[in-house]
């Protein structure tokens, strides 16, 4: 037992820099990618499109065969017409597309090939046809000026350049990369493998759904697994009593196939703290156990298992279990998304408590915007887990110092260093 308490950013920057996680990348298929994290820098295999296409339903022309016209009756003056013969029709569909004969106009559809030298789409709704009826045998245009060259053109790569970025490693696949991806034809992305953990909770009170007197039902392993769930993780919850060859045995089960293990429980200083007295100072000294100046939360470990897999001890108790998890395993699996940010704080909630003893304390939060548009936590209600159910946030408060400090050198402002949860 040490005399004095850890600096809980002290301990999250030991963390940090003692644990580091496999980032194996695998190319996976891209409707198997949706919510995984890319592994690498992701670039474009070709233009997009791939050919000049036409942007609107209309007639593909040569501005050349309208130059005369619009010399003659475009500038400044409204009205004029002219008519060309229509002479092929390219439908939005596969197939190859022939040269546009000099002096026509070829009826085309959005999305279709532009016929090789026309240099111009002019929309239906400025002609004489009707749009819904068969191709006609010639058009007349109510032209004002000559259209601009490329008008309701796509360009050979306008939307995506071959070779340029598309999303960044690190960037999360979501429906839209999905999209892109597809139409560039790319079948597989490089994404991270989603880390394996394992969650061991410790106690001989832990129970099931029927709870006898004297159980406590276990939620730690459930939790836990909810969060590392929603930060792309794989998990999964084992159980262990108060036996040190039975924990032995878990922790072996555990670190299978895992590249992490969390504990919760049995870290305190009792006679049946197991966790501790199996791998701390009077067992194997192979985890480190420390009291962070943290409320709740304050008993944290950490070490390597037999195996060399890395272990985080948290708390039994469920919020300070939690809080642990937010403050020094979440920065382990999503890097700089785990940041705490600055907020203004708002109202306290009817009931929510204010620390009152030195040290970082962890209080539940909700943010919403205030009347000016500014993101703000206000304190929530209530004890122990309870107010986690509604909570969206973990507001950091320095009791010693106030609530604009947290953690940080910035003076008094009114706002709280907030993690959101």
């Amino acid at each position: 037992m040490t005399d004095t308490c850890v600096d809980p950013w002290q301990w999250r920057d030991l963390m940090r820099r003692e644990i580091i996680l496999p980032r194996e990348v695998l190319d996976a298929p891209v409707h198997e990618a949706v919510g995984a994290v890319l592994g690498a820098d992701l670039h474009s295999p070709e233009d997009f499109p791939a050919l000049p296409m036409a942007a609107m339903d209309g007639f593909a022309v040569r501005r050349e065969d309208l130059r005369g016209h619009g010399d003659q009756r475009g500038r400044g003056r409204a009205g004029g017409t002219i008519t060309l013969p229509v002479s092929t029709e390219i439908p939005a569909r596969p197939g190859e597309v022939g040269d546009l004969a000099p002096g026509t106009a070829a009826r085309i559809m959005t999305g279709a090939p532009l016929p090789l030298g026309a240099d111009a789409v002019i929309e239906v709704e400025t002609t004489d046809t009707d749009p819904f009826g068969p191709a006609p045998r010639s058009v007349t245009f109510a032209l004002d000026r000559l259209p601009a060259a490329g008008r309701h053109i796509r360009a050979v790569g306008e939307e995506v350049a071959r070779g340029a970025l598309l999303a960044r490693a690190g960037d999360r696949v979501g429906g839209g990369l999905i999209g892109l991806v597809r139409a560039l034809g790319l079948q597989t992305l490089p994404v991270l493998r989603p880390l394996r953990v394992a969650v061991v909770v410790t106690g001989d009170e832990l129970a099931g759904e029927d709870a006898a007197a004297g159980a406590v039902r276990e939620s730690n392993g459930t939790m836990l697994g909810a969060a590392l769930t929603g930060d792309g993780a794989e998990a999964r919850a084992l159980h262990s009593g108060d036996d040190h060859a039975q924990l032995r045995s878990t922790l072996e089960t555990a670190a299978e196939r895992s590249d992490l293990v969390l504990t919760t429980g049995g870290i305190g200083h009792g006679a049946f703290d197991v966790v501790k007295t199996m791998l701390g100072d009077r067992g194997s000294a192979t985890s480190r156990f420390e009291h962070l100046a943290l409320r709740p939360g304050g008993p944290q470990g950490a070490g390597r298992l037999p195996d060399g897999t890395p272990v985080i001890h948290l708390p039994g108790t469920p919020v300070g279990a939690l809080v642990g998890y937010h403050l020094f395993v979440r920065p382990l699996l999503v890097g700089t998304g785990a940041a705490p940010r600055r907020v203004r704080l708002g109202d306290d909630g009817p009931g929510a408590e204010q620390p009152r003893r030195g040290g970082l304390h962890a209080l539940p939060g909700r943010l919403h915007r205030d009347g000016d548009g500014c993101e703000t936590v206000d304190l929530l209600p209530g004890r122990r887990l309870a107010p986690y159910g509604r909570a969206d946030a973990i507001v950091l408060w320095e009791a010693d110092e106030g609530p604009a400090r947290a953690g940080t050198e910035e003076g008094s402002d009114g706002r709280v260093l907030i993690i959101a949860v």
